[in-house]
């Protein structure tokens, strides 16, 4: 992987200036998602301004994906996203529910996440994100209008009741060619010195509610305090995904400011190698020396679920 991002000028040096994040996001996803590279040139006129100004790098520390996140604004902007979605052959409904989002939030503080996984072919994953702290009972007011009764909504309310939080901090969607759209709601927690045990105690109580005991909870109990030391001022974001067929029985917390080798610490063996490498190499593509966030997903599995996310300079 680092061979071939050296050959294509990704690695160390790279331009990243206005007009060369393209260039950084073709070898970044040359290195782990080669079929994405035929997406990459239509990509300049769909996204080319919002990278240039913000982006950041994404890649899953086991999983062939990688991916690409932006930051937007207006109705042009939402025009080249539904653009991009009906491009993609995404879901109809997910086209209906980014325009019902964007009409709410008046095409405001908009995050895009496009990412690519190497299968039998490749498949793309879009993501948006709303930014705009609407209280919990408005934007599930807002989801039941769109959804009808099918949604646990219930689930959204009572993630936000345990974390304290009266009002959600990202509302958001995901969306595949091949599988139900996923609602998101994303919680923030504020984490300082003082106020550390409080919340770290939220945490455990919604972990305990949505994913239960497994073995990846046990290791997230032993490594929580690497991943957000308490004498740190930090922001974590905890977020739960529902589609009408039902959650998948996870919760994910994104983490600031890790380490590479603290997040390769939750896996064992060759998968703590490839995880700290892979996650290094992406710090590296963006010119970070650690992950900007680390994404970690709770579930039923033996260990953790990770992804890097990388800003760019």
């Amino acid at each position: 992987m680092e061979a071939v991002l050296r050959r294509h000028g990704a690695y160390g040096g790279a331009d990243l200036s206005a007009g060369g994040r393209i260039g950084a996001l073709r070898d970044v996803l040359a290195a782990v998602v080669p079929g994405a590279l035929a997406d990459v040139d239509a990509l300049g006129d769909a996204i080319g301004p919002e990278l240039d100004a913000y982006g950041e790098f994404i890649a899953s520390a086991e999983a062939p994906v990688a991916g690409v996140l932006v930051r937007g604004e207006g109705a042009g902007f939402t025009r080249r996203v539904a653009a991009l979605l009906d491009d993609w052959g995404m879901p109809e409904e997910s086209r209906r529910f980014h325009a019902t989002l964007a009409e709410a939030f008046e095409h405001k503080r908009v995050f895009l996440k496009l990412e690519w996984q190497r299968a039998a072919k490749t498949e793309r994953q879009v993501a948006v994100y709303y930014r705009r702290r609407p209280r919990v009972h408005d934007a599930l007011k807002l989801l039941a209008a769109f959804t009808g009764t099918c949604l646990r909504l219930q689930d959204f309310r009572e993630l936000g009741a345990l974390l304290g939080k009266d009002t959600v901090h990202f509302v958001a969607f995901t969306t595949r060619a091949d599988a139900p759209l996923q609602y998101k709601f994303y919680f923030s927690q504020y984490l300082t010195p003082d106020s550390y045990a409080a919340a770290d105690h939220r945490l455990q109580r919604c972990v305990q509610r949505f994913v239960g005991d497994s073995p990846a909870v046990t290791r997230w109990l032993a490594y929580r305090d690497r991943l957000a030391p308490r004498h740190r001022e930090q922001t974590l974001f905890v977020s739960l995904a529902q589609s009408e067929d039902g959650g998948d029985g996870s919760l994910k917390i994104d983490y600031p400011d890790v380490a590479p080798l603290v997040a390769a610490g939750l896996l064992d063996g060759r998968s703590a190698a490839q995880a700290e490498e892979r996650l290094r190499w992406l710090c590296e593509a963006a010119g970070r020396d650690e992950l900007s966030y680390l994404g970690l997903r709770l579930g039923a599995g033996a260990h953790p679920v990770l992804k890097g996310y990388a800003d760019l300079p």
